[in-house]
């Protein structure tokens, strides 16, 4: 049967109301990851730095335990740089003896040798100063556990002439991580020219000074360990090392690898 134009026109409007026509809303842009690593690292900068303001030691070292992970979850140089910085000056902060050492652990924690070296540079201990808290020494073994390149010559430089012998021990220490370095033939040859100058006399005519003696008994065993771990050889002595050493017709032969 069919039906009447007004009825169809009703059968019409019943089908409009009953579906009425989809929309489609636009869905908030997501934000990406790299936006997300930026705004965190962003606020905690500001909690670091409002716990520096109020002088909170425990507020800053707990902020301070999340920077490498945030660190680590971004490339952008330009956005990790500014937390290194921060932890950088928190290492300076004397005052502050739980952050400033959980800033340190995070900086190497971060595992950038590069950058990190840069951020602890302003810090690295003066030869001629003693730090009765061997604070110093922390922050040398930091630098040794990143190991950069560019530290090379500081680190020669105070296993020669720092006055706190811990600290020069510290030093050459850290000088034998540096074992996967292109420079390491060089670090080897500056550890034997400045070790072999540091054993005590054993003339009969020229004794040995009692401070020789006790810097030698902290930088003996120190230099056979960092030649061991520089080479990869298990020689221990150094001594034996010294005269291993220069027998060798080519540095590169003392290598394991």
């Amino acid at each position: 049967m069919r039906l009447p134009p007004l009825a169809l026109l009703g059968v019409a409007l019943v089908g409009l109301v009953a579906s009425p026509p989809s929309r489609t809303f636009a869905e908030p842009p997501a934000s990406t990851p790299a936006a997300d690593a930026a705004a965190e690292i962003k606020a905690l900068i500001a909690e670091i730095d409002a716990g520096l303001k109020e002088k909170d030691d425990t507020r800053v070292t707990a902020a301070v335990k999340k920077a490498p992970g945030l660190y680590k979850s971004t490339q952008d140089q330009a956005v990790r740089g500014p937390l290194l910085k921060a932890l950088g000056g928190l290492v300076k902060q004397v005052k502050l003896a739980s952050a400033r050492r959980a800033a340190l652990t995070a900086i190497v924690d971060t595992e950038d040798g590069k950058e990190g070296y840069k951020a602890l540079q302003g810090a690295y201990p003066k030869n001629d100063v003693e730090d009765a808290e061997r604070f110093n020494v922390e922050i040398v073994k930091a630098i040794g556990a990143l190991h950069p390149d560019a530290a090379i010559d500081a680190l020669v430089e105070t296993f020669r002439k720092a006055e706190q012998h811990d600290l020069s021990a510290e030093a050459v220490t850290a000088l034998g991580n540096y074992h996967k370095s292109k420079q390491r033939e060089r670090i080897l040859e500056d550890i034997y020219k400045a070790g072999k100058i540091m054993i005590p006399s054993q003339s009969s005519s020229k004794q040995a000074s009692p401070e020789s003696r006790a810097r030698w008994g902290v930088l003996g065993p120190a230099i056979g360990k960092a030649l061991d771990t520089l080479t990869g050889d298990t020689v221990g002595d150094a001594t034996e090392w010294f005269k291993k050493i220069g027998d060798a017709k080519v540095v590169k032969s003392l290598f394991k690898d």
